[in-house]
């Protein structure tokens, strides 16, 4: 009977000591390198639009209307192609210079290339790039090779169902060539609806906008949004805390949850000592990550490895070595970071 009595003591502790432990996600926002991978060699691009419908778009130089389609005239949609077209090349232009992948961005007049519509959109030939890259002294050539817009509006009902609400939807596809490639290193379909009402602007005297004038920001949007595949961006990522059943453990969290991390780092930091390997194992993993959110990756590699070694197995161990690879990998990307924007040092 005492053998049972202690074995059921032994099973009733590991329960309490897995019951105590809880995790928190905390935010932390971190650079990632743009998804076309372009050699870090490649300093200046050339921007160009093909000026391209699809003749199957049968909607292009019609907008709606209180919801009945309007066509508008031959002029309007002419000067709105235009806005949009600039709009576009502006804004990824902007992008790309102010990211600091690129030192310049050299933007082909509107009307470089005649506009054409067809069934099929093909790509620039070989021999076209090499010409582009030679004219403009560049490296790379990112074409607009087609876009296409239709704005939407309704105004309030007299009883008041149907808020007033305009938006855009915008389709892109933008391509990247390379003049010694026999095809596109890329080609991508951006597409995205920008919306107008009252839910995101409360002003009194809010107005909904325009067809030219929404079309132009909307366009200037998505080609800022697709920038982010040419471009390092910043995105928000988490990271893992874990808390264990006691006082410390707990002021450390919530003081990591507002952004106090020197001040949890410095309770964690005085457990990493502790002679049971649960506490300091979990102690070495928060001291880790406050580390990294305070701007020191080699401390917080070197803390994450202790973790490591102190929780083998179970669900902390499976965090710390979730944290470890998430480390790793991040040290991959800020040396691929560091090569794109020209940085001798991390």
């Amino acid at each position: 009977m005492s053998r049972i009595k202690r074995y059921l003591g032994i099973l009733f502790t590991g329960l309490i000591a897995s019951s105590c432990m809880t995790t928190q996600s905390v935010p932390i926002d971190q650079m990632e390198p743009g998804k076309v991978l372009l050699p870090s060699t490649i300093r200046k691009v050339a921007l160009i639009a093909r000026n391209f419908k699809f003749s199957i778009d049968t909607l292009a130089g019609y907008s709606s209307v209180d919801f009945r389609l309007k066509k508008a005239t031959k002029a309007d949609n002419l000067l709105i192609d235009s806005v949009a077209i600039t709009k576009s090349l502006e804004s990824i232009r902007k992008e790309l210079l102010e990211s600091g992948r690129f030192d310049e961005v050299f933007v082909y007049p509107l009307k470089a290339i005649k506009p054409h519509t067809g069934e099929k959109e093909l790509p620039l030939t070989p021999s076209f790039i090499q010409a582009v890259c030679a004219e403009s002294e560049t490296n790379a050539v990112i074409s607009l090779e087609m876009l296409s817009f239709f704005y939407s509006r309704h105004n309030a009902s007299a009883t008041g169902e149907i808020n007033p609400e305009a938006n855009v939807k915008v389709t892109a596809i933008w391509s990247v060539y390379l003049p010694q490639d026999n095809s596109q290193v890329d080609r991508f379909t951006h597409s995205e609806v920008i919306r107008w009402n009252n839910n995101t602007n409360k002003s009194p005297k809010f107005e909904l906008p325009g067809r030219k004038e929404a079309v132009g920001y909307a366009c200037a949007s998505a080609a800022k949004n697709y920038s982010k595949r040419i471009v390092p961006y910043w995105t928000e990522a988490s990271r893992d805390l874990i808390s264990l059943d006691q006082p410390d453990f707990e002021k450390a969290i919530s003081l990591a949850l507002k952004n106090r991390w020197k001040e949890a780092a410095q309770i964690w930091g005085k457990y990493t000592k502790n002679s049971q390997n649960r506490v300091a194992g979990v102690a070495a993993l928060d001291y880790a990550v406050a580390m990294e959110m305070l701007g020191d990756t080699v401390k917080a590699t070197f803390w994450s490895e202790q973790s490591l070694k102190l929780l083998k197995n179970g669900e902390k161990g499976k965090i710390a070595r979730a944290y470890a690879a998430t480390l790793y990998q991040r040290k991959l990307k800020a040396e691929r970071l560091n090569s794109l924007l020209n940085v001798n040092h991390p």
